[in-house]
């Protein structure tokens, strides 16, 4: 959750669903699922029903209810998804709402994701690297789908169309990071004061860009791989939002993943100006959030940070 987030109803009761709720719902839009094997509830905001047929349905945790996150809206991309990824993205089966004993349920019916997610899994060395330049190709096909079907009146797909809008937002985050730095005494360990890497962030933006679909948060926990190492695809698009691609690429909290994810999206290309000029914004941000909240990865973001405002 970041700071910025408002749950809209957080008194609201948390029901699990019942078993005849769940295959009920599944029975609408697939033959394949007769038994509910497991409830997973690791997400956070959302919780997942696994199915056998290797069938997901997913509802949103009512108290856990916020704007930035649409059940709707990543049934919506899926579709639009199903062509260019398929195979490396869930198949949407189903999207609706229904009146259930336990209550209004809106609910996405989707296929199970082969492997685990990369977070669960221990790829090292060379193979790592090669699930992260994987990784970096999916996103960069993700990045070239057609954006225009998805912006559609009901505003489904929040967009930064502008550097204006671009700033604004990573301004919020950075505000976010800096406050939890500010909370833990010792985290911050370069001589030049956050608030002063924070501006070098926002200074780096490009007033214009070409905006793209981002995921979100194609990190660790929604990467999904074999036990080899072998990227089999992305989940949980429903915090997608339109904006500068770079700010799909600082997900990792290891720099050294980010550097792997980053060459596999440029795939051997040279980047634009802007585009690196966007992306060391984005890897100041993401080593930032990384000496605040991971311990175990601040040398290593502290060293990559250095370099980045010393460019």
């Amino acid at each position: 959750m970041g700071r910025g987030d408002i749950y809209v109803q957080p008194g609201a009761k948390d029901p699990v669903l019942s078993p005849g709720t769940v295959l009920s719902i599944a029975a609408a839009h697939t033959g394949r699922a007769t038994t509910v094997t497991e409830v997973d509830e690791s997400g956070g905001e959302a919780r997942a029903y696994l199915l056998d047929g290797g069938v997901v349905i997913k509802t949103q945790r009512p108290h856990r209810l916020r704007p930035r996150t649409s059940l709707a809206k990543e049934a919506r991309l899926l579709q639009h998804l199903a062509g260019p990824l398929e195979g490396l993205v869930p198949e949407l089966l189903g999207y609706g709402r229904t009146a259930a004993p336990e209550g209004d349920v809106e609910y996405l019916v989707i296929s199970r994701m082969p492997g685990r997610a990369a977070r669960h899994t221990r790829v090292t060395g060379a193979e790592r690297r090669e699930l992260l330049r994987q990784a970096g190709r999916l996103l960069a096909r993700l990045h070239a789908v057609p954006l225009a079907p998805l912006l559609t009146e009901d505003g489904l797909f929040p967009a930064d169309q502008d550097g204006t809008a671009l700033r604004s937002r990573l301004e919020a985050r950075l505000a976010d990071v800096l406050d939890v730095i500010a909370e833990r005494a010792g985290r911050w360990t370069l001589p030049v004061p956050p608030e002063d890497a924070a501006v070098r962030a926002l200074e780096l933006l490009p007033a214009e860009f070409t905006p793209v679909v981002l995921h979100s948060n194609p990190g660790p926990t929604h990467v999904f791989c074999a036990t080899d190492g072998t990227l089999t695809g992305v989940i949980d698009f429903g915090d997608s939002f339109v904006s500068h691609p770079a700010l799909d690429l600082r997900a990792w909290p290891d720099p050294a993943d980010r550097l792997a994810l980053v060459a596999g999206y440029l795939d051997g290309a040279a980047p634009d100006a802007d585009f690196e000029a966007a992306w060391t914004a984005a890897m100041i941000w993401a080593d930032m959030a990384a000496l605040a909240d991971r311990p175990g990865l601040a040398e290593a973001a502290a060293a990559d940070l250095a370099l980045r405002l010393a460019g």
